[in-house]
């Protein structure tokens, strides 16, 4: 009788209502922007490349590329300049989600090392991955013949991620995403990008609610002790580790090639220093960048000792740097570059 009083009160004053429910205009919005600023690509290999000249706008400002492919918010170009080249490449991270053009790790970047002396161009493309990013270096950085390329490696390059790719795959292409996403699944129905999801499901389902909803409570409260995610899944995976590493070895010995400086910058997970579940994959990119002739640097051990993660990333975003995190991580690549160029 216990069991079944606790059950009806919870139904009646606690339990989610479980309706679809929330405001969509988030994902309208950016599904516009993708629209708007990106098109289906036609170099082999890509499914889809920024749109020259186009512009968004968003709540943190304009959105948008120049004729170059470069990430731009619509103002003149200033007139040209004998100046050292950096080319920033990557995926979110380099293109600066989230933020303005000046809040960008690119403007921050030209301020560290000097806007006389240098100028940082963000090929930055959202989506990518290192594959991706090194056929993009070869048809469109190229040509601009940067002295230094700059790569900010994400740990989610490991894998397939969402952006753009949905709206401009072909079904076959989108079949692929489909497969990857079905593999995580095989491997950790319940990790951390589906622990709510699950949880919501089996307490809809259940015929005891309450017994659901607190046995939920209780796999989060453990869920640190047997951790699992995407990033820790795809890096399990002997396949994708590779694909890395040869898409790692094709892009720094492109960027030597053309008598560049590859730097190679590993982007830490912003959140929880104490107990970090990801230093196992920042070991292998490191040690795939060395091999393909990187220079390398990690901010993590830095980090850890001088930052506090909640200050550098975007609200909500464990992956993306908001305004503070990009003057941050700006600081480091300067140090960085610095110290790939006075290299012998």
């Amino acid at each position: 009788m216990a069991v079944a009083g606790a059950e009806g009160v919870y139904r009646a004053f606690l339990a989610p209502d479980g309706g679809a429910g929330g405001d969509d205009a988030w994902y309208q919005r950016y599904r516009h922007m993708n629209e708007t600023i990106y098109m289906r690509s036609e170099i082999e290999g890509l499914v889809y490349e920024p749109r020259p000249e186009s512009v968004v706008e968003m709540e943190y400002g304009v959105a948008g590329f120049d004729a170059e492919r470069r990430r731009w918010d619509g103002a003149p170009a200033e007139p040209p300049r004998d100046r050292t080249r950096v080319a920033l490449v990557g995926d979110s991270l380099a293109w600066s989600e989230m933020v303005s053009v000046s809040d960008s790790l690119a403007a921050h970047l030209e301020d560290r090392l000097g806007a006389e002396a240098y100028e940082v161009s963000n090929f930055g493309v959202s989506g990518y991955d290192t594959r991706e990013e090194a056929i993009y270096y070869e048809h469109r950085v190229r040509p601009h013949h940067p002295a230094i390329v700059v790569v900010v490696y994400c740990l989610n390059d490991l894998f397939m991620a969402s952006g753009p790719y949905g709206r401009f795959a072909t079904d076959e292409e989108r079949a692929l995403k489909d497969e990857q996403d079905r593999m995580f699944d095989s491997v950790a129905r319940v990790r951390r990008e589906t622990l709510d999801g699950v949880a919501q499901t089996e307490e809809r389902e259940a015929t005891f609610k309450l017994v659901a909803h607190l046995a939920a409570l209780y796999r989060r409260a453990t869920f640190d002790d047997h951790y699992v995610d995407e990033y820790t899944i795809a890096a399990a995976d002997p396949a994708r580790l590779e694909r890395m590493r040869a898409s790692l070895s094709r892009l720094g010995a492109a960027i030597r090639a053309d008598g560049a400086v590859p730097v190679l910058i590993v982007s830490p997970i912003l959140e929880s220093w104490r107990r970090y579940h990801w230093t196992s994959i920042h070991e292998a990119v490191r040690e795939a960048g060395e091999a393909a002739g990187f220079s390398v640097h990690d901010p993590l051990d830095e980090w850890r000792d001088t930052e506090q993660f909640e200050d550098l990333r975007s609200p909500g975003d464990n992956l993306h740097y908001g305004p503070q995190g990009n003057r941050t991580l700006a600081r480091f690549v300067a140090h960085a570059v610095h110290a790939a160029t006075e290299l012998p």
